[in-house]
């Protein structure tokens, strides 16, 4: 078979098992279509350049094609397309909608509706009724990232397959030694705003020992706020606010911390966790972020629903804090179950039957 992906731009929370795809027999070509290599926005973030992802892997990369060749591609026997949602991007779409004249088999790799704020979920039940309810029949496949996102696609329409999906990050290798103090490191990693709820560690903070400090990676506009809410708590003492960084220095300063926190109000997956499980980490986050999906077992990590809960995770997690230390290998081993070569076999696996197949992520330690 030959898999063609349309994606926003060259994704490095896709690219690892997009290219383990080659390495299945099944898998005959590998063609990626983007309208753009990175987004601006994000290598300003500190994320690293897109650039060096593909190269030596096999994959065909086409950069903003025009109209015939794209055309050409849905003539291609025995292949698979896939979209990054449907109106992820004006290019997608008129991609995706220049598809539809062609007999194919066709699918959707999307993350949740973003429910923050003023984005309730009835409206985008609205939206998805007056502007893409009409395309259902058209598309085979819903590969969902989180549960938000399978309850979701599921609820539309039984003709096409949902499946339970996960984005990937490249494993780094182990960089020094991991030396423990009498200090318990929390860690949290991602731009500063109140999308990010950063304030919710703050509070549980304030019941928890003198000993447990709180690390912040990242810069945005609550810097200022954050830096006063913890005056105003009594836990400037605690907390470290590191700025911006790379993320390759990223994975090297989170490798000295014990405990991964997300506590998002909305994050679509958040790769972070993913980061932190491949760095042995033990991982909370909130239940309104997709990659809770990843979170199944209790010593790899919980998920809250309430700042009464996650006040009551880190405590127990403070009591607790030497076994958590002491199952870092286990959860630096158990994370190969989101590795590129795991995810890519679950991907393919799915296309070539209609058995339901057990997430990779979901196995214990």
């Amino acid at each position: 078979m030959n898999l063609i992906f349309f994606q926003n731009c060259i994704s490095p929370h896709q690219i690892p098992y997009i290219k383990e795809c080659l390495n299945d027999d099944r898998v005959k070509k590998v063609i990626l279509v983007v309208p753009r290599i990175d987004y601006t926005e994000r290598l300003a973030m500190g994320w690293e350049n897109n650039d060096n992802l593909i190269k030596d892997t096999g994959i065909k990369l086409y950069l903003r094609p025009e109209d015939i060749t794209i055309k050409q591609l849905f003539q291609l026997p025995n292949s698979y397309f896939f979209f990054s949602g449907i109106r992820a991007d004006k290019y997608i779409f008129k991609w995706f909608q220049m598809s539809i004249n062609y007999k194919i088999k066709r699918g959707i790799i999307t993350e949740p509706p973003n429910v923050y704020k003023s984005k309730p979920l009835w409206l985008h039940y609205i939206r998805f009724y007056l502007q893409d309810k009409k395309f259902i029949p058209y598309i085979n496949y819903v590969f969902a990232f989180g549960p938000l996102a399978v309850s979701y696609y599921n609820s539309w329409s039984k003709k096409w397959k949902v499946i339970p999906f996960a984005y990937c990050t490249a494993p780094k290798k182990k960089s020094k030694e991991i030396k423990y103090n009498n200090n318990i490191n929390l860690v949290f990693v991602g731009s500063l705003t109140k999308n990010k709820n950063v304030q919710a560690i703050f509070t549980s903070m304030q019941s928890l020992s003198s000993n447990t400090n709180l690390h912040i990676i990242g810069d945005g506009n609550e810097y200022n706020n954050l830096k006063k809410t913890a005056n105003s708590k009594q836990i400037e003492k605690q907390v470290f606010f590191h700025g911006k960084q790379s993320m390759e220095k990223v994975h090297s300063m989170i490798l000295d911390y014990d405990i991964l926190i997300l506590p998002s109000h909305y994050d679509g997956w958040g790769a972070v966790i993913n980061e932190a499980l491949q760095s042995g980490l033990y991982v909370i986050c909130s239940n309104k972020c997709g990659a809770q999906a990843l979170l199944t077992d209790s010593k790899i990590g919980k998920v809250f629903k309430t700042q009464k809960e996650l006040s009551q995770i880190l405590k127990e997690c403070c009591i607790h804090i030497e076994d958590i230390r002491k199952n870092r290998e286990k959860r630096l081993s158990w994370s190969k179950n989101i590795s590129g070569e795991k995810i890519a076999k679950y991907f393919i696996d799915n296309l070539v039957t209609n058995q339901t197949i057990t997430e990779p992520w979901k196995e214990k330690i």
